[in-house]
């Protein structure tokens, strides 16, 4: 009986021992953590610029965007002129003296003056008016009532190739005495609808332009 309690005695003995092995390990483990620097791995953050899209005044929604007066090259005489873009008025109408009919290869045609300021007008130079003369075919007749007078006013229409901004269209002008306008030519609604926008509130947003010169022919 005495011999089993000692066995039983020691068997406790050795568990105690491990036991106090076991809790000298984890004080170690808590100490060595305590003491030991840390390693921190920080991650770094790539910086990728981004480049900021370039509004495009002259552009919006796909269309050119216009103000309420433009220069407007025309191209059968090579010349700027300013217009006037007139969201109120439908057709469009250019300054026209002494207008002369007369027949080429069967069709009508007229002949015309465009008086102007020319491009480098300025204080000094605003008497010095300048005068092309302009042929075109007539496209049609057209009745206008002036508010002047009751009668309507029998004027001719002709196109010609002008080209505003990036915008290089043949467009029809009805023929007037704009002699007494500040703008020789006016361009109405049915100039600019469907291909471009009107800023009332800006001037010359599109700037002078002219068509690009045609590649020369490749000869073999």
């Amino acid at each position: 009986m005495s011999q089993h309690i000692d066995q039983q005695n020691q068997h406790i003995a050795k568990l105690e021992s491990k036991l106090a092995n076991i809790s000298k390990d984890v004080k170690f483990v808590k100490h060595k953590s305590l003491t030991e620097p840390k390693l921190i791995v920080e991650k770094q953050i790539v910086r990728v610029p981004v480049e900021e899209k370039k509004v495009d005044p002259k552009v919006a929604n796909g269309k050119v965007v216009l103000g309420q007066e433009e220069w407007v090259w025309i191209d059968s005489i090579k010349a700027h002129f300013k217009a006037r873009v007139d969201t109120g008025a439908t057709t469009s109408s250019i300054n026209a003296q002494d207008i002369q009919t007369f027949e080429r290869d069967g069709k009508e045609w007229i002949r015309f003056n465009l008086t102007h300021q020319g491009e480098d007008n300025t204080d000094e130079k605003a008497q010095a008016a300048k005068v092309d003369e302009i042929e075109a075919p007539v496209v049609r007749w057209v009745k206008i009532r002036q508010a002047s007078t009751e009668e309507a006013v029998r004027r001719p229409v002709v196109e010609l190739w002008v080209q505003l901004g990036s915008l290089h269209e043949k467009a029809q002008f009805t023929l007037a005495d704009r002699s007494q306008m500040d703008y020789p030519v006016l361009l109405g609604r049915e100039f600019f609808k469907d291909i471009a926008l009107v800023d009332v509130g800006k001037k010359y947003i599109q700037g002078k332009t002219e068509p690009k010169p045609e590649p020369a022919a490749v000869t073999k």
